[in-house]
């Protein structure tokens, strides 16, 4: 960073500290602004292997779809976050809604 106040340092460190904190629980970053200190991380949504549950359903002629349906809409959305440091140097983390 360039010549900043150190007010803003301290808060830019604490900022990159979370970011890289989240990363590591398995979120991506959408988009980052350092200059304002907001980030938008996003939590991937589960995958379901259709390739593996078509061939358990062929195999025993159908009874693994209810399974295979389950399975599919119990699997958790893509999730997206607003992190953010306030005025103040607080944490503000906020769920958005897709």
């Amino acid at each position: 960073m360039e010549n900043q106040n150190p007010d803003f340092e301290a808060k830019f460190q604490r900022f990159s500290n979370i970011i890289s904190t989240k990363t590591l629980l398995g979120l991506t970053v959408a988009d980052r602004n350092d200059k304002t200190l907001v980030a938008v991380l996003v939590k991937p949504s589960g995958k379901v292997n259709n390739v593996l549950h078509v061939i358990i359903s062929f195999i025993s002629c159908g009874l693994w779809l209810p399974v295979w349906g389950i399975l599919a809409m119990a699997n958790p959305k893509e999730q997206r976050f607003r992190i953010s440091i306030d005025s103040g140097g607080n944490l503000l983390e906020e769920k958005i809604k897709i």
